[in-house]
């Protein structure tokens, strides 16, 4: 009897402690991994559906039309899958899952390894071209090598801190290659896919917001997720989508209230768990705040180093004509501060005015958020650029041996660099002229235009061609899709570690009758690992911002006004105006532009101006003793 009681009572307590546990309540970390983990099982079946539907269909152009509805559908679970995995394994995404459709060389090989396109733009691209009838093959390739590695792929843990991180990463992702078309370069289906990406966040973050203290704060948050899933709902033409409004009244301030709800949960903050420093300043609340990218990230300085005196240091010898072999040319020469750090030149003039450089001089203003310089992108950083300027023949003519030999001889020289940097030696060394040229470059910050300061809110009014011309430039126009919103050059984000090239089928002279490509390769004749087929005549893609000083354009500077330049993308850049340019990376397709439309997005290029407190020179140059010839140099050299 007493065995029986003891059999009941136990189930009795059992059954108890089962539903106790049942009903405790799951942490809002427990349940994001839950729709995680769920969303990647989505995933992967949406790709084994896909798979099934372009295997078992002949491509007809009716059968096109249902495979297109069932990648949508693959497109939906992937957006929902993507803002986390994205952070959690950039490079598996962007190796196997959604890298740009173009070759590249492998980064860290001895030799020209070729990375084929892999993934779903691959794909897009594919489906939506005019040879889709012909593409069922390359698909199923594609859909093989993404089923494969996503079935070996192991589900790495999620912390609190990488919701949020993950979510502002999503945001900035979502705006300059969602909304743009980037992301979907066949079928323009960015509009859609942004709404999932905010779906996903809207299912994750509210788990967090109901635990937070402040629910003014909390409150307004759900709001913003709301609001902007509902924006993205109801506007859907790629081409009327205003994109300028989405940024000021959804991305940018959801931008700011997921950071503010971060830092109120008190998790860890990128540079608790990053060994290294990041390209974005995680502090930042606005996409086209002034301090959003840390230039500290881009130059090699020595955090010690990277202060106010070596930035003056800097500006000194950016004007000393003392690095060039007559002591007559100087930096400003071909980067003169009065015409936006450019010469406005076609190409600039050769040492000793024996002729003219082979490429246009580009604005140095902003020119450190990159990660590769020089138009075919040979030198790894600025400090690395200075020295390639130096011993060409046909801009310096000398030495690094021959510069120190000078500059050693200057007492005025050995006291700045000894203050500057603290050195025991009295010599100066060549690793020190770099930091300074380099702290000086990158003090060279133009982000405080009229438009930057528009979207800030620190002005109220902008003119609605601008507000067109910027609308047209992430969207229609396609600008956005190479000129990467904040920075407006080929930085790619979210991460922004990464400077493209592209091909665009430059003419050598725009004006002839016949139009012929250009025959500088670019980085397809630089860096020996780089001189692959798809290099040539691809050139580095430049910031558009302060364009309006930078004239004329191009790396050959064949290109008189921004009309003109315009006017080539407008009709397809080289291919689309008939020139041979089997590389072109260049969309041909003819844009369709009004005038109007061409007026506007040039006018918003100029509201991007800045060279406010850029222009200063010093006003004088260190002295040489007994020496007159290098006493008689003139600030910012002769020519």
């Amino acid at each position: 009897m007493k065995s029986k009681i003891y059999i009941i009572a136990f189930t009795f307590i059992s059954i108890l402690f089962f539903y106790s546990f049942s009903f405790i309540k799951k942490s809002a970390l427990e349940k994001v991994t839950e729709h995680y983990i769920l969303r990647n099982t989505n995933f992967k079946n949406a790709i084994t559906q896909f798979n099934q539907k372009v295997k078992d269909l002949p491509f007809t152009k009716e059968n096109i039309k249902i495979i297109r509805l069932e990648y949508f559908k693959l497109r939906t679970s992937f957006k929902k899958w993507e803002y986390l995995s994205e952070f959690i394994d950039p490079g598996f995404v962007k190796e196997y899952i959604n890298g740009a459709p173009l070759q590249k060389i492998e980064a860290n090989s001895f030799g020209p390894n070729i990375i084929e396109p892999k993934g779903l733009q691959v794909i897009d691209e594919l489906l939506f071209s005019e040879d889709v009838l012909q593409s069922k093959e390359s698909i199923i390739l594609a859909l093989n090598d993404m089923t494969r590695v996503l079935d070996d792929q192991t589900l790495l843990k999620i912390y609190d801190r990488d919701v949020f991180i993950a979510a502002r990463q999503g945001l900035v992702r979502l705006y300059t290659l969602g909304v743009t078309g980037f992301d979907t370069p066949g079928s323009l289906n960015g509009l859609v896919d942004s709404k999932h990406v905010i779906e996903a966040m809207a299912e994750d973050i509210p788990n967090y917001l109901t635990q937070l203290k402040n629910k003014t704060l909390s409150d307004s948050t759900n709001i913003l997720l709301q609001k902007t899933l509902s924006y993205l709902s109801l506007h859907q033409n790629f081409e009327k989508f205003d994109r300028l409004e989405f940024l000021m009244n959804y991305i940018n301030p959801l931008y700011k209230n997921l950071y503010e709800v971060h830092i109120q949960f008190g998790f860890e903050l990128p540079e608790e768990i990053m060994s290294k420093t990041q390209p974005v300043n995680y502090a930042s609340t606005n996409m086209f705040d002034a301090n959003f990218l840390k230039t500290i990230y881009y130059n090699r300085i020595p955090k010690d180093f990277n202060n106010n005196q070596t930035v003056e240091l800097g500006r000194q010898l950016f004007y000393d004509p003392i690095f060039s072999k007559n002591n007559q040319r100087s930096c400003a020469s071909c980067h003169n501060p009065n015409k936006g750090f450019t010469d406005q030149l076609p190409t600039s003039v050769a040492f000793g005015e024996k002729g003219f450089l082979k490429r246009n001089a580009q604005t140095l203003i902003n020119a450190i958020y990159s990660e590769k310089y020089f138009h075919d992108l040979r030198a790894k950083s600025f400090e690395d650029q200075t020295e390639h300027v130096i011993t060409s023949a046909e801009e310096f003519n000398t030495t690094t041996t021959e510069i120190l030999e000078k500059m050693n001889t200057s007492k005025t020289y050995q006291n700045l660099f000894n203050k500057t940097f603290k050195n025991s030696d009295s010599s100066i060394q060549f690793k020190y002229i770099q930091f300074a040229l380099s702290a000086y470059v990158s003090s060279l910050q133009g982000l405080n235009s009229a438009f930057d300061k528009y979207v800030r809110g620190e002005s109220k009014t902008i003119s609605k061609s601008v507000k067109n011309g910027y609308n047209l430039f992430m969207g229609k126009a396609a600008c956005g899709t190479c000129h990467y919103a904040p920075i407006f050059n080929g930085t790619v984000p979210p991460y922004f570690k990464e400077s493209e090239s592209e091909v665009l089928g430059v003419a050598k002279n725009p004006y002839s009758k016949k139009q012929t490509l250009d025959d500088d390769e670019g980085r397809g004749n630089s860096l020996l690992k780089e001189r692959v087929e798809f290099y040539k005549y691809s050139f580095k893609t430049p910031t558009v911002r302060n364009i309006e000083y930078s004239y004329p354009y191009m790396h050959n500077g064949a290109y008189k006004t921004l009309e003109d330049v315009m006017e080539f993308y407008n009709k397809g850049g080289g291919k689309g105006l008939k020139i041979d340019v089997p590389t072109q990376t260049l969309g041909d397709d003819k844009l369709n532009l009004s005038k109007s439309e061409i007026s506007d997005v040039i006018l918003f290029m100029k509201s991007l101006t800045d060279t406010i407190k850029l222009t200063g020179k010093p006003n004088n140059l260190p002295k040489f003793e007994n020496n007159e010839i290098l006493n008689s140099r003139k600030i910012g050299g002769v020519y």
